[in-house]
């Protein structure tokens, strides 16, 4: 390592700083609440039936925000390592810091464990036994070449000079902290609920605090136009880096908010592309896909047709809501008795954005198919859109469970409070359908 001349602003406690500043979404995002009103239909009261916020639970989904940022930083860490190397090559340490910035890089790009069954393409995916041997073996080599890499480079393993070299340089701080960050990532006590919450906090934390004692440790950058010239070129490699990073979530997940309800069964998603169906299909073998949303309106999806394609080249049955049936009154029981007969298993349900039809959609099979409580329902749907569910989801229960299951629906306490909610708001698509009815003997 190399003490860094003429830079004596990286020397203050600002790291610090930066490290505690990083800390205020974490604890924002796990006490605040939402308290918006639904503008669409502001009289109709909405409670929150998570334990927490839950914007914090979408945080806590492998590749969503916190996620992100871990890879952005440890790129960003593995291009400050590089630079050193590229300056300082005979400096061994600068390699073993290298090695570790890779090996951080690739465990911030494949989050897991993911929600949709499958084993990922992380470091820990070389123990688990559902994983291809070619695929554990590949993972397998490259940990142990960097941890090769490491012990060459930091031996003779001398851990007071070591400590004593890293105090000189100021980043003995910085780097006791990441490494304990790190081991605190893999231990399993601090996965409370939600779930995958803490653990990505504190990875992302970890990173920060090894980038920042990367950019402590980075050779000085000539001044001039070379400087600036080198220095944007740093800058678009830490960009392209994070690109690529971005590239192997979408491989892990090549369908947006995929998440496995009933392994082997039931499957849902936001509207998946030809690409991503492409990809996913190998692994769960769809046999049938209901999309929620009506297609036959102007806010159609442009992936639909390829997805119809797609459908069709793979024998796939493909469900959408009719132009006939605007109120859904018809395709919701259709569209769960499908979902519940095992002839059409795996089933990959979707709308747009998976946000409000398809989780209320969830909602509804857990409730009528399954026997589960309303209450129960709702949280799942909380903790899968990340917000409360939407005011409308009320009406939609309003309507449909009375007729999907009429004696639940009249007994459930959460069903009943739904009705309270609503009262004195009319439900459009209930008076849409009381039109419908009434002028239906005469267009007989």
């Amino acid at each position: 390592m190399t003490d860094l001349q003429g830079l004596p602003a990286r020397r203050g406690i600002w790291p610090w700083v930066a490290l505690g500043v990083a800390l205020i979404p974490a604890a924002w995002s796990i006490l605040v609440f939402e308290h918006d009103v639904d503008p669409e239909f502001p009289r109709v009261a909405r409670q929150t039936y998570s334990a927490y916020p839950p914007a914090a639970y979408r945080l806590a989904e492998a590749g969503d925000t916190i996620d992100c940022i871990a890879v952005y930083i440890s790129s960003a860490a593995l291009v400050l390592a590089a630079w050193g190397c590229c300056r300082q090559p005979r400096r061994r340490l600068r390699h073993a810091a290298l090695a570790l910035s890779m090996a951080a890089f690739w465990h911030a790009a494949t989050p897991g464990p993911l929600l949709d069954g499958w084993y990922g393409l992380g470091w820990r995916t070389i123990f688990d036994s559902r994983a291809p041997s070619a695929q554990r073996a590949a993972l397998a080599v490259c940990a142990m070449t960097l941890a090769a890499i490491v012990a060459l480079a930091a031996r003779p393993w001398n851990l007071r000079t070591l400590a004593a070299d890293a105090r000189t340089n100021g980043v003995l701080g910085l780097t006791a902290v990441a490494l304990g960050l790190m081991i605190a990532r893999q231990l399993p006590w601090i996965d409370r609920e939600p779930f995958g919450y803490w653990p990505r906090w504190v990875y992302a934390w970890g990173v920060l605090a090894w980038a920042l004692a990367m950019l402590r440790l980075a050779p000085p950058v000539a001044p001039g136009r070379r400087g600036v010239l080198v220095a944007a070129a740093l800058v678009a490699v830490s960009l392209g880096l994070d690109f690529g990073g971005r590239g192997i979530f979408w491989y892990q997940r090549p369908i947006g908010r995929l998440k496995e309800l009933i392994p082997g069964r039931l499957y849902l998603s936001a509207m998946p592309t030809y690409d991503g169906l492409k990809l996913a299909q190998g692994r769960y073998r769809f046999k049938t896909i209901i999309n929620l949303f009506p297609e036959f309106t102007d806010q159609r999806s442009p992936y639909w047709p390829e997805e119809q394609r797609f459908a069709r080249e793979h024998g796939i049955a493909c469900f959408q809501q009719p132009a006939e049936d605007p109120t859904g009154i018809k395709s919701i029981p259709q569209t769960l008795a499908l979902a519940d007969d095992p002839a059409n298993w795996p089933v990959l349900v979707h709308c747009h954005a998976s946000m409000d039809r398809s989780p209320a959609w969830v909602g509804m099979y857990r409730f009528a198919k399954q026997g589960w409580p309303l209450e129960d329902a709702i949280r799942e749907i909380e903790r899968h859109r990340g917000s409360r569910p939407k005011s409308s989801v009320t009406l939609l229960y309003n309507r449909m469970l009375p007729r999907l299951d009429p004696r639940r629906s009249a007994e459930d306490p959460t069903a009943i409070l739904f009705r309270q909610n609503a009262a004195g708001t009319p439900d459009p698509l209930e008076q849409l359908i009381a039109r419908s009815q009434a002028t239906a003997p005469e267009r007989r």
